[in-house]
């Protein structure tokens, strides 16, 4: 049971039982500061992640710079873009994502020799 749920069924209560209580005001009272201290936390969340979204805009705009015609798989744009000492292969594809969601860029299948069948990125 939550915070909140504790308060509404304490506040249901006590207007059964005695509507002109005082501590119904008190409960309202904490469930609104419930109400702010969620509302502060949502807009520090959103603030940070705006944050960490800014400081890969660079990153992905030097990986759509060497997206080309011809596929691509995430260790060949990582050399491509220059950014073998920053950037991992698994974290392409959530780099790659906003393109590849706005239809700029197309996720197929690679085959390179000796590993088999990769994910790669062109051109959309």
């Amino acid at each position: 049971m939550t915070t909140r749920e504790i308060y509404t069924n304490t506040i249901n209560f006590i207007r059964n039982t005695d509507p002109e209580n005082e501590l119904i005001a008190e409960f309202e009272g904490l469930i609104g500061k419930l109400d702010h201290t969620n509302e502060v936390r949502k807009v520090k969340a959103a603030e940070k992640a705006a944050e960490k979204q800014a400081e890969k805009a660079p990153i992905r705009e030097a990986l759509f710079a060497a997206v080309t015609e011809e596929p691509q798989t995430a260790t060949m744009l990582i050399e491509a873009a220059g950014l073998v000492e920053s950037v991992k292969p698994a974290s392409v594809p959530s780099l790659m994502k906003p393109f590849v969601e706005a239809g700029t860029v197309v996720k197929v299948d690679v085959k390179v020799p000796g590993k088999g069948t990769q994910r790669g990125y062109v051109l959309g």
